[in-house]
């Protein structure tokens, strides 16, 4: 079900994970146990758990000197990385992506109400995170369950009609928790909503919003692909997760240290749980439908 979690969950986070990357020489060399050599060279985590779903969302990258580009990192692709449950122990592996980690084998469950741990050693230390599997998100309900689109022409385009379309989905956020809204067309090969648009290789179309406290997200046509069911995945977002987005629009020269879950290294292990509902695109017939 799960394409590309990761590359867009650092997305959403903007540049924070860079700022911390960056900000290393000013708050992350405090540990007098360890060499100066090792202190120069610490771990930036980017972890992430899904419920249900594998463990395939964990990066690594090096601190670098504050000034130097924190996008440049170097990838970290030597470590050894376990997670744990309890008494439970899985050692990860690294993916073909460089600085990524995941476990392939189905003996793995992530579930709600789960602690994990997670441990790196690299450079010398051993840097920890830990996090809890949150419930999913509560009332999650869809407006509607087809929406109707009419034939493509410059008149339908000018009109507007096609803004005017939509689907809301709606969920239970009495705390003004964050949460975000994935959306995948589960028929790559289905008629196209814009002639003659084609995705290279039949692959799978898949948007995320940003992260929103609010307790709804509009998705409009003119977000979408093709024809045929759509998948639409509400993730409510934990608490670690959160400090570090609300975090994201701070100026590089505050010296405030970013939000960091991890001990012996700096940047974010969370964990992720989800609800999911299904709505159709069909094409219309005659007239086009009133938004």
């Amino acid at each position: 079900m799960k394409s590309g979690n990761f590359s867009r969950m650092r997305s959403a986070l903007g540049g924070i994970l860079s700022l911390l990357a960056a900000s290393a020489c000013l708050f992350g060399c405090s540990d007098t146990t360890t060499s100066p050599e090792a202190d120069a060279r610490q771990v930036v985590v980017e972890a992430f758990l899904f419920a249900g779903e594998p463990v395939d969302d964990v990066r690594l990258t090096e601190t670098v000197p504050l000034g130097e580009d924190p996008g440049l990192a170097p990838t970290v692709d030597d470590a050894v990385v376990t997670l744990t449950r309890g008494s439970e122990r899985w050692l990860l592996t690294r993916l073909a992506e460089p600085g990524t980690y995941g476990y392939s084998g189905v003996d793995l469950q992530v579930r709600e109400g789960d602690l994990f741990r997670i441990e790196i050693e690299a450079f010398g230390r051993t840097a920890t995170g830990e996090t809890v599997v949150p419930g999913p998100p509560a009332g999650v309900e869809l407006d509607k369950d087809m929406l109707e689109v009419p034939e493509i022409t410059p008149g339908t385009i000018q009109t507007g009609i096609l803004q005017a379309l939509q689907v809301t989905v709606t969920w239970e956020n009495p705390d003004a928790g964050l949460h975000f809204v994935d959306v995948e067309g589960l028929d790559p090969e289905a008629e196209s909503i814009l002639p003659s648009f084609n995705r290279p290789g039949g692959q799978s179309f898949r948007i995320r919003s940003e992260p929103t406290d609010e307790n709804f997200h509009t998705i409009r046509l003119p977000q979408l692909e093709h024809l045929g069911p759509h998948r639409t995945i509400v993730y409510r977002v934990n608490r670690e997760y959160a400090d570090l987005y609300n975090n994201r629009v701070q100026d590089s020269r505050d010296l405030n240290e970013p939000p960091s879950n991890i001990t012996g290294g700096l940047g974010i292990f969370s964990a992720f749980n989800s609800a999911e509902r299904e709505f159709v695109l069909v094409r219309a017939s005659g007239d086009a439908p009133s938004p």
